[in-house]
C-alpha cells in the first residue's frame, strides 16, 4: 500500500476543482512538483493517478464530515434515506429530512458538487498530459493510467447525476445534466443533457475497458485501484439509474467475476477490510488516518468519537422485519425481543430512536456487543443499533466499501425483473441470501417479487450509500414509521414533508450551488421546469 502514500504527485495537476472561482477555491497546487516530472515515466503517471484515491479518502472545507467518498454514503445517501437515523440526533433534522436541497449555499448541497469536480479536474489534468507516444513497453503503462483516469472521471460524473439532476424517467434524458468538462479548465461552460451527461459516462467507460483489455495490466491485490472490474460496476450503477436494463445485466455480471459473496464471519468482521466480495474501496490505515475526520469515526459502532458514542447508527425495524430471523446477518444488529420491549412497556412507550439506559435489553447488549467490542465501552446503547462499521485500528482507521458482488447481484436481479426474467431474478436473490441463511429459497413472483428484490436489497446494503439514491430512481416514497405506527424513528425524522415522495421534495434534486453560478454565468441554481437545452 505504500505506493498510495505517495499522492502528493497528483495534487500538482490541480488548477482547479471544475466550474468554481478562484476566489473561494484554493486553486494552487499543493506540491511544486511540474508535469514534465509527473509524467516523466509511468512510474510517476501511476502514482498520479494514486492522488485521485487519496482524494476520496481526505478531508475537505475545514469540516468535521467532509472525508471524502464516505461523506457521500452518509450525507448524500444514507441521512435522507429511510434505512438509517442517528439515535436522538435531531440537530441534524435538516440533512437527515432533506430540508436544505434548494438552499444553493448550503455546505450540504455544495459539498457533492465541489468533491466530485476535484476529482475531475485531476483526472482531467492527467487525461491531457499523459504520453501518447512513448515506447511500446512504457506505452502500456501509461495507457493503464489513463484509463483508471476514465474511469474515475465516469465515476464522478455519474455521481453528480444522482444528486444534481432528476430522474432519467422524469424526461427520458431530457432534464437537466451537469456540467461536462472533459479538458483542464474551469471557463463558464452551460450545462448538458441528462442523457448527453450518461453519453459520456458510457464514452469514458466504453474507452478504460478498451485500454484495459490491450494494456494486459491490473492492480493484484491493489483494490483501491480502479481497473476492468470497477468501470464494469460504475456501467451496472449507471446503466441500472438510466433505466438502460440489458446493459445493466452484462456489466453487473462482468463486474462481480471473479469475486464471491462472503461468509457470515466476513460480514461481522466490521467491514474495514477488503476481502474475496469488494470490487473497489477507499483505502485508509495508520499511517495515513483521517483520526476523528474519517469515515469510521462517523460510523464505526466501536469508535471512540464522540459522535458514534453519542449517537449510535441505528437500522429501520421495518426492514429488519422483513428479514428471515434466519439470516445470518442479523446479528451485527441490536434488535430487541418482544420480551424485552414488553418489559420495557412496549413500544408504544419507547422515547426518540430508542436510547435506553437499564432493562433486559441494556443488560444483553453491554454482553453481546459491548464486551465483546462491537460497541464502543461508554456508547450509549440504543434499540436496532447497527455494528456493520467497526473500526480497524485507531479511532477511525478502515477501508470503506465502495462496490461488491452483492450490489451487482441486487443491480442484475433489478434489471432482469424490469426485463420480465423472473427465473433468472429467483436465482440471483438465492445467491445472495443463502451463504446467510442455508434455507432460504425464493419462490415469489410478480409485486411479491419486486418487493423481496427491494427488501433484502435495502438490508444487505444498509450503510453503504445506497438509499435515498434507490429510493429516488424508483420514484418512491419515504417510508419512517415512529415506534406507535409500528416502526422505530424519531418523530422529528418522521414527518409528512420527510415521507414525501421526489415529486414533493424538488424531485429529490439538489440546487447547483451558489458558489458555481456566481462564477458561471451560463447556468443558473434551479431548473426551470420547462428546461431544454440552451436554457441555463
Amino acid at each position: 500500500m505504500k505506493n498510495l502514500l505517495k499522492y502528493t504527485l497528483c495534487a500538482a495537476l490541480t488548477m482547479g476543482f471544475a466550474a468554481c472561482s478562484e476566489d473561494y477555491l484554493e486553486t494552487s497546487p499543493e506540491s511544486s512538483t511540474t508535469k514534465t516530472t509527473l509524467f516523466a515515466n509511468p512510474t510517476a503517471a501511476q502514482y498520479a493517478v494514486n492522488g485521485l484515491g487519496k482524494i476520496m479518502a481526505t478531508q475537505y472545507l475545514s469540516n468535521l464530515g467532509s472525508n471524502g467518498e464516505g461523506t457521500m454514503m452518509t450525507w448524500g445517501a444514507e441521512y435522507p434515506g429511510d434505512g438509517m437515523q442517528r439515535a436522538d440526533l435531531t440537530g441534524w433534522a435538516v440533512l437527515i429530512n432533506s430540508s436544505y436541497i434548494q438552499n444553493n449555499a448550503s455546505i450540504y448541497m455544495y459539498y457533492p458538487w465541489y468533491y466530485y469536480y476535484k476529482i475531475i479536474g485531476n483526472a482531467n489534468q492527467i487525461l491531457a498530459n499523459i504520453p501518447a507516444n512513448a515506447p511500446a513497453a512504457e506505452q502500456k503503462e501509461y495507457d493503464y493510467v489513463k484509463a483508471q483516469a476514465l474511469t474515475y472521471r465516469a465515476y464522478s460524473y455519474f455521481r453528480l447525476t444522482q444528486s444534481y439532476c432528476r430522474r432519467w424517467s422524469d424526461k427520458q434524458g431530457q432534464s437537466r445534466g451537469v456540467i461536462l468538462r472533459l479538458e483542464p479548465t474551469n471557463d463558464p461552460m452551460p450545462p448538458s443533457t441528462l442523457a448527453e451527461t450518461y453519453e459520456q459516462i458510457y464514452k469514458d467507460l466504453d474507452e478504460a475497458l478498451k485500454i484495459f483489455e490491450s494494456s494486459s495490466m491490473d492492480r493484484g491485490s491493489l483494490t483501491w485501484q480502479a481497473n476492468a472490474d470497477v468501470a464494469h460496476a460504475i456501467y451496472s450503477r449507471a446503466a441500472l439509474t438510466r433505466e438502460d436494463w440489458a446493459t445493466a445485466v452484462a456489466h453487473s455480471q462482468a463486474a462481480r467475476k471473479g469475486y464471491s459473496i462472503m461468509g457470515a464471519s466476513e460480514y461481522a468482521a466490521g467491514f474495514n477490510t477488503p476481502n474475496k466480495e469488494w470490487i473497489w474501496n477507499v483505502y485508509n490505515d495508520d499511517t495515513q488516518t483521517l483520526y476523528y475526520y474519517s469515515f469510521f469515526a462517523m460510523q464505526g459502532a466501536n469508535s471512540s468519537s464522540s459522535l458514534c458514542r453519542t449517537y449510535p447508527c441505528v437500522i429501520s425495524k421495518q426492514i429488519v422485519d422483513q428479514v428471515d430471523p434466519a439470516d445470518a446477518r442479523l446479528s451485527i444488529f441490536c434488535i430487541p425481543t418482544a420480551e424485552e420491549l414488553a418489559a420495557a412497556g412496549g413500544a408504544a412507550e419507547v422515547v426518540g430512536t430508542g436510547v435506553v439506559t437499564k432493562g433486559a435489553f441494556f443488560d444483553r447488549i453491554k454482553k453481546d456487543y459491548t464486551a465483546k467490542g462491537r460497541l464502543y465501552s461508554t456508547s450509549k446503547i440504543a434499540y436496532y443499533t447497527g455494528t456493520k462499521f467497526l473500526v480497524k485500528t485507531g479511532i477511525g482507521d478502515g477501508c470503506v466499501p465502495i462496490f461488491r458482488a452483492a450490489e451487482m447481484i441486487y443491480n442484475e436481479a433489478e434489471a432482469q425483473f424490469k426485463l420480465g426474467k423472473e427465473d433468472a431474478v429467483r436465482a440471483l436473490l438465492n445467491e445472495a441470501t443463502k451463504p446467510y441463511n442455508a434455507n432460504y429459497n425464493c419462490t415469489k413472483s410478480g409485486q411479491d417479487l419486486w418487493n423481496e428484490i427491494v427488501a433484502l436489497r435495502k438490508f444487505d446494503l444498509w450503510g453503504e450509500g445506497f438509499s435515498f439514491y434507490d429510493l429516488k430512481r424508483w420514484g418512491a416514497k419515504m417510508d419512517r414509521k415512529t415506534w406507535k405506527q409500528g416502526g422505530n424513528w424519531n418523530t422529528a425524522f418522521a414527518t409528512a414533508a420527510a415521507n414525501a415522495g421526489p415529486e414533493g421534495l424538488n424531485n429529490w434534486t439538489i440546487v447547483i450551488p451558489i458558489r458555481e453560478t456566481d462564477y458561471n454565468n451560463l447556468v443558473v441554481s434551479q431548473e426551470d421546469p420547462n428546461w431544454t437545452k440552451g436554457m441555463r
